[in-house]
């Protein structure tokens, strides 16, 4: 069985991230898809659905270890860049336009599925999960990886939701606690394992930070255009006070952005 019915929110979802440039963010996160596919063990033809993939952080580490990738995101234009990604690599991956909330797959057809805070921005939580799981054979091995609430990328999430909320990205976080990722998956008939991990962000100065985000994420980048000139100042005075809390040192920014990873087996 296959699960292809539109659910509500995806295009919505598409439209929202097709602003900006996420590959200037994305690419930040490299070292956590390379985290991921190292403790997931992959290994060379088995079959890996990385779901909400983006421009393929990690298809491309899973397609370094040869495994038989297909790389899904509901935004094309994304999924042009993960090939051109691929291509410049010299690696070999398929993509394929899909929502993650209906995943156009029969039951159990991978061995691997993952989704590097990717899937948590799906509108319906619930029917995400349940569909990573569907596609999952028994005895295979999901890997996601969501920023914790705590956290820079957990924080800003809640800040655009707070100055803007009609998109919501706070839903999100709910993907980066236990507690939240035992209700979409522990029930599901997955053994759950839990590691928080850090990835760095670094910029030259906060100012600089601000104004990437303002261009490439789209949360933020929407919901900035959204708003009024007093809206547009508080929403960047905050941003600038939270992000330059968490920075180490000078010079310039590092802020160490700690995000949960989760493996789970299908039993």
């Amino acid at each position: 069985m296959t699960s292809s019915t539109a659910v509500p929110g995806a295009e919505r979802t598409r439209e929202l991230w097709s602003v900006g440039d996420y590959q200037r963010v994305g690419v930040r996160l490299v070292p956590a898809s390379e985290q991921l596919v190292a403790d997931l063990q992959i290994r060379p033809g088995e079959r890996l659905l990385d779901v909400g993939g983006g421009t393929g952080n990690t298809a491309l580490a899973a397609a370094r270890r040869d495994a038989d990738v297909l790389c899904t995101d509901i935004v094309p234009e994304l999924l042009e860049h993960a090939a051109r990604r691929a291509e410049v690599e010299g690696l070999s991956f398929r993509t394929e336009v899909a929502d993650a909330q209906a995943l156009p797959y029969a039951d159990g057809a991978f061995d691997v599925v993952t989704s590097t805070i990717g899937v948590v921005f799906a509108a319906d939580a619930e029917q995400a999960a349940a569909e990573l799981v569907r596609v999952l054979r028994p005895g295979g091995r999901l890997g996601l990886t969501a920023w914790v609430p705590e956290a820079p990328g957990g924080k800003l999430l809640e800040l655009v939701r707070r100055h803007d909320p009609g998109d919501n990205p706070g839903v999100a976080v709910r993907w980066g606690t236990r507690d939240g990722i035992d209700q979409l998956l522990g029930r599901r008939g997955l053994q759950l394992r839990y590691a928080e991990r850090a990835v760095d962000f670094t910029a030259p100065s906060v100012e600089v930070q601000w104004e990437r985000y303002v261009e490439w994420y789209a949360p933020v980048r929407v919901a900035w255009q959204r708003m009024d000139e007093a809206g547009r100042s508080a929403f960047h005075d905050e941003f600038v006070d939270m992000w330059g809390s968490y920075s180490r040192g000078s010079p310039g920014v590092l802020v160490p952005n700690t995000y949960l990873q989760v493996i789970g087996v299908r039993t």
